[in-house]
């Protein structure tokens, strides 16, 4: 019997084969993928091209083309690995594959910023340069004159819309951004020039000093500026203990092994007589071969010129370096302790100068004033450096002994890292130096206020006089506290990303340091404690600082705390044992650590919720004090920290600030209340939006900062004369002037 055949009729044969193949059914549309290719890869290596450059070029011409056709060729070899493994998707040639992961390696790295950011960024060039290479392709090839006209329009409304995409892209990416305009809490705003006798001088004006300088460094230094003629030769130290994975490339770059670190600085000193405090600045991470140190002579000048001795050190080598750390598959480890001890080993070749005969620097230098500057993780070096001080050996190796013990009276971190390193894995607690921590609201590198941590775990004893202050800037950023960093906190093209028009004039922003930093010194290394009420109320600054927003935290020794918060989990009991709090119509009411924009804090406070409107009295937060009183006099002051946590603006769509009733007790019953704002205004939660729009719900805007807060017993007694200080047993926050919020407090205590 003979086998029948059967055939599929042509019509339904070729809706098969269309089926088989979707992209057949628009073929005129179907990409050039030899176009696209062209274009994606001219794009992604020309702007890596320039990222490379931001990243390589100050290492010079030869090491910035190695690096960087080595860098492609890695990437090449990987990505073409993986569009093997994708030959599956047959779709797409896999030559394009492979471009097209090459390409969003190349990008991805280029565009170093917010995570969702580099993928909107990387994947937008991709698909956008893909799909407008393929077009282009298209047209000079002659392909689309063979297709119907509503094809040839579609593919030209795609044209366009490609074209008006990248060229929006391109736009965003140039842009500065947006400028924040309304800053409703200014500080000659708040703080009106009538309740500030102004008698102290500008701490940012030049002193009466003529300036020098010189440098220091080991011999063979890798900076030919250290060993220039007049320089001071210094030993190289042995850091070798503090530092794991030196690469043979950084010894090539720099010239040292970890065995032989040198003692490096740029110095400005006052020319007279007589002995001078001495002032160390160390900077933060940057790239290795751009270097930090000079960034800060704005500083070292104007305080040579009011009397100090200035070095800002050299620690540029244990930077990054992508060169000598291979792209990060060979990153220098555990650098942070080596930063701290370094500015220690420092201290020791400015004490033996003070000793020895002919040095420039014979008698001219007062050890036991001495203050330690740092910026981002020199910020965090310089806490590693006080605790190191008063060690007698390393906490992480008893081998290396410590026999340091100098005059360190003062700390100053400026947009400080807090955590990157743990003595012995416990956080870094100082006691007895004063403190002092510069944030800005839209830094874009440690953008959580790292500091705020290190300045609560400031401790100070009874026999103490020192105090610990922080301040955040609204517009300031975390590179324009140095003059080689600028305005940007990125690396290289990942700048495009942040909305830096909103950020202060580089000339404001030093104006700012210049005036907090001298004047903390003056007044924790000359005594001159007319400054110190500038940290207590930055009113007294007003005319000295820029006229933006500030919120400013102050504690010091002569404060009894009743509680800080960090003492246990119950709610009722003080750090001062004996003492109690009692809570009445609150809505809400805990104990909780204080969580930042990226970070939980290490430190605790309470946050208390109301509603008046729900309550069925007035919300009210009561400390009790211990039953045997502390002992208080006629001049004491109640003081304590409070940070707005309301996230939204209040019912009446503005947002005013929070204001409560201070209201206190004798044993006797008498009372007396004071609205918080006769004191300040407790300011609302700055909100910096640092990456452009849209995208600026991607990262958190705003975090609680601490503010202090006195009100005078003397002031209370005016309100209510029966009420007698002496006899003080509780504290009270009533919650009767808004009507609903939400605020932390930590730090309650008694000032006399």
């Amino acid at each position: 019997m003979a086998k029948t055949e059967f055939r599929t009729p042509e019509r339904l044969r070729k809706k098969l084969e269309h089926l088989r193949n979707p992209m057949r059914r628009i073929p005129s549309l179907t990409p050039g993928w030899k176009g696209a290719s062209i274009a994606l890869a001219i794009t992604a290596c020309s702007i890596y091209l320039v990222q490379a450059y931001y990243l390589l070029g100050s290492r010079g011409l030869g090491d910035y083309l190695i690096g960087t056709f080595l860098s492609v060729i890695a990437i090449g070899i990987i990505t073409g690995l993986l569009a093997g493994l994708l030959s599956f998707a047959r779709r797409m040639p896999s030559r394009y594959v492979w471009l097209a992961l090459a390409s969003f390696c190349l990008l991805f790295v280029s565009f170093i910023g917010p995570i969702p950011l580099m993928f909107i960024v990387t994947l937008s060039i991709i698909v956008s340069v893909s799909l407008l290479g393929a077009l282009l392709a298209k047209w000079i090839t002659g392909r689309y004159r063979e297709v119907k006209r509503v094809t040839q329009i579609i593919a030209g409304i795609a044209f366009v819309l490609t074209v008006g995409i990248i060229g929006i892209g391109s736009y965003w990416l140039l842009h500065n951004g947006n400028p924040e305009l309304d800053k409703p809490y200014r500080l000659q705003t708040i703080k009106p020039a009538e309740r500030y006798l102004q008698t102290m001088l500008n701490p940012a004006e030049q002193g009466p000093f003529a300036v020098q300088t010189l440098s220091y460094g080991s011999a063979n230094s890798y900076r030919q500026q250290f060993n220039a003629e007049g320089s001071l030769i210094t030993k190289q130290v042995d850091g070798s203990a503090f530092v794991k994975n030196w690469s043979t490339l950084r010894t090539n770059t720099f010239g040292f092994g970890p065995d032989q670190m040198p003692l490096n600085g740029l110095v400005w000193y006052p020319v007279g007589q007589g002995t001078f405090p001495l002032v160390l600045i160390v900077h933060g991470n940057h790239t290795a071969t751009e270097y930090s140190d000079p960034g800060y002579e704005y500083l070292g000048k104007l305080l040579a010129s009011r009397g100090y001795i200035v070095a800002s050190i050299d620690e540029n080598f244990l930077n990054t370096s992508l060169y000598d750390d291979l792209f990060i598959l060979h990153v220098l480890e555990k650098e942070n302790p080596a930063r701290g001890w370094l500015m220690l080993e420092h201290l020791k070749a400015w004490e033996a100068w003070n000793h020895t005969k002919g040095n420039p620097f014979f008698g001219q230098v007062d050890m036991d004033r001495i203050a330690i500057i740092g910026h981002s993780r020199g910020g965090e070096a310089v806490t590693v450096a006080a605790a190191y001080n008063k060690l007698p050996a390393s906490p992480e190796n008893g081998n290396v002994k410590f026999q340091y013990n100098f005059g360190i009276r003062s700390v100053i971190s400026i947009a400080p890292t807090d955590g990157q390193y743990k003595p012995a894995g416990q956080p870094t607690t100082l006691q007895d130096v004063n403190y002092l921590a510069i944030q800005g609201a839209h830094d874009m590198d440690v953008s959580s206020f790292d500091g705020a941590s290190q300045y609560h775990r400031i401790r100070f004893s009874d026999r103490s006089d020192d105090f610990k202050a922080s301040v955040y800037i609204y517009g300031a950023n975390h590179g324009q506290f140095n003059t080689v960093w600028g305005r940007t906190d990125g690396a290289g093209l990942g700048n495009k990303l942040f909305n830096t028009a909103q950020l202060m004039p580089i000339e404001e922003q030093l104006q700012a340091a210049k005036v907090l930093i001298s004047s903390f010194l003056d007044a924790t290394l000359r005594g001159k404690n007319e400054y110190r009420s500038m940290f207590q109320d930055l009113g007294y600054a007003r005319t000295w600082l820029p006229d933006t927003m500030y919120i400013s935290n102050y504690a010091d020794a002569k404060t009894t705390i009743i509680s800080n918060y960090d003492e246990d989990i119950d709610l009722g009991t003080t750090t001062l044992p004996g003492g109690k709090f009692i809570g009445e119509n609150l809505e809400e009411w805990k104990e909780e650590k204080v969580e930042m924009k990226f970070i939980t804090e290490q430190y605790s406070a309470v946050r208390i919720g109301w509603d008046r409107k729900k309550a069925s009295g007035v919300p009210r937060y009561t400390v009790v004090l211990p039953p045997d009183g502390i002992r208080t006099q006629g001049n004491a002051s109640v003081v304590f920290a409070m940070a707005d946590r309301n996230d939204g603006p209040t019912e009446d769509n503005t947002e005013a600030p929070v204001d409560v009733s201070i209201q206190v007790e004798d044993r006797q019953g008498n009372k007396a209340s004071l609205p918080l704002s006769s004191a300040g205004s407790l300011l609302p939660m700055f909100e910096g939006n640092i990456v452009k729009w849209p995208f600026m719900g991607s990262m958190p805007t705003k975090e609680p900062i601490f503010q202090n807060f006195t009100i005078k017993l003397a002031d209370l007694k005016k309100v209510n004369p029966n009420f007698q200080p002496e006899l003080l047993t509780s504290i009270r926050f009533l919650f009767d002037r808004t009507e609903r919020g939400t605020v932390l407090i930590r730090d309650i205590g008694l000032r006399n």
